[in-house]
């Protein structure tokens, strides 16, 4: 594409947008007039617009710097009835001052999409059923979860139970059979242009769990079984990945300034050791695991301070079995820092632990920082999200330091919100040596964001 035709693009964009915009403040302000008489309708809408910059990028034969701006505008409309629910939203997510080499994909370009489109029925006294295209965020959102900082939804299309047991200390169990959203397009050309392509479900890919939880003594715990089922379909070659995930989780407060949470997730199942046709199918023998214990200081800050670990299996050189675990439908931005032009870190082949620390000085103004050391679980397999591998294992595990920190500040009270953070790379031995690593110094990274909400 010609810098003159992005530009085109671009403003073609940026006209539909402001458009949108402009529609989605008439209807924000018919429904809160219509809900001083009446709480079965909610609407809200809102616009995020964001720029975020790089360099010393660290992907194998990718850019050492770029930036881009992206925005994402939501529209959502919710219905309570008598003995009925109802939700709707459509989501517009676009990206400009880009092209196909901007390590962006369609989770940060999905333009005029259906995110939400559901209806809910009781079903007794203590379950609840919904169907149609829904949102799914279970637990501790690890591996299942709708992105806050990335643009586009993690959607699903199907059916969810919810269940709750009477008594003092109720049981809560969900249980739920979807098909996955399949963002389109997801060619680099035309997520450069925005080209709008609507996303589909496909019979070959299956998301299916049920999750259970209950608060005995102070303690929060968890129970869950998700399971993944991938076919080839026509046109398309998959690794035809059919995982079962089984996971714990605990969470409590000991004191009141204390708090910890431990979570374990082991992945079983088989897959191909690559996408074509005749591939091998092997074994899944993956895990993962994250703890963390806080303390909360006794200041009108409300600083806490927080220890963590994470661990990720990775696949090994001269085993049978496949043991990279992989992060099904779970965001990243919670443990992991920034995604989209950043996002080296992920649930996979890695070993981290660190610090983090919270503040929150007004209810206009909180922020965090946090640093972490990292290295990998296996020094044959790909080091987390980066891509950069070293197949003989001679550059070691050592893969350096991540630092970020962020700062948020709600300009107008519960309108429009600034967002400020920066993130630094500072690799190690192994992303400096490894065969495929880009000579490119550490990653600094950064964003300004700003979100009005209706």
């Amino acid at each position: 594409m010609s810098r003159k035709q992005g530009k085109r693009a671009d403003r073609r964009g940026a006209a539909l947008l402001g458009f949108m915009a402009g529609a989605l403040a008439i209807p924000a302000g018919t429904a809160r007039a219509e809900d001083a008489t009446s709480s079965r309708w909610d609407v809200t809408a809102s616009v995020r617009a964001r720029y975020e910059t790089f360099d010393g990028g660290y992907r194998p034969g990718g850019r050492e710097s770029d930036d881009a701006l992206s925005l994402r505008s939501s529209l959502a409309i919710g219905y309570r009835g008598d003995g009925f629910e109802a939700g709707f939203e459509l989501r517009d997510s676009r990206a400009y001052a880009i092209d196909e080499s901007t390590p962006l994909g369609s989770g940060d370009i999905d333009a005029l999409e259906i995110a939400q489109a559901w209806v809910r029925l009781p079903l007794g006294d203590s379950a609840r059923l919904t169907a149609g295209r829904m949102l799914l965020n279970i637990g501790s959102k690890r591996l299942v979860g709708d992105p806050g900082f990335r643009n586009a939804a993690n959607a699903f299309t199907g059916v969810r139970i919810d269940w709750k047991s009477a008594g003092a200390d109720p049981l809560a169990v969900t249980a739920f059979y979807t098909l996955p959203d399949i963002r389109r397009p997801d060619d680099k050309q035309e997520l450069a242009d925005n080209h709008f392509r609507f996303d589909v479900e496909r019979l070959e890919l299956r998301f299916w769990g049920v999750h259970a939880a209950r608060a005995v003594g102070g303690v929060d715990g968890e129970l869950y079984v998700l399971g993944l089922d991938e076919d080839d379909y026509r046109g398309t070659a998959t690794r035809n990945r059919h995982l079962v995930t089984l996971g714990a989780r605990l969470r409590g407060t000991p004191a009141p300034a204390l708090s910890y949470e431990l979570e374990g997730m082991a992945q079983l199942g088989t897959i191909r050791t690559s996408s074509a046709p005749d591939a091998a199918r092997v074994p899944v023998r993956a895990w993962s695991t994250h703890a963390e214990i806080g303390y909360r200081f006794a200041d009108g800050w409300k600083p806490q301070l927080t220890l963590f670990a994470d661990l990720a299996s990775g696949d090994k050189a001269g085993t049978r079995a496949y043991e990279r675990f992989d992060l099904l439908y779970g965001p990243r931005r919670g443990d992991w820092g920034p995604a989209a032009l950043f996002g080296p870190l992920g649930r996979s082949n890695i070993t981290s632990a660190g610090v983090r620390l919270n503040a929150a000085p007004s209810k206009r103004l909180d922020g965090f920082v946090e640093w972490r050391r990292m290295g990998l679980m296996s020094a044959t397999d790909a080091f987390a999200f980066t891509r950069v591998v070293d197949r003989e294992g001679l550059s070691g595990r050592d893969a350096g330091s991540q630092f970020q920190a962020l700062v948020r500040y709600w300009v107008l009270p519960r309108r429009l919100q600034l967002e400020l953070a920066a993130a630094v790379l500072d690799k190690g031995p192994f992303l400096r040596n490894a065969p495929n690593a880009p000579d490119a110094g550490d990653t600094h990274y950064g964003y300004v964001s700003l979100l009005y909400t209706l």
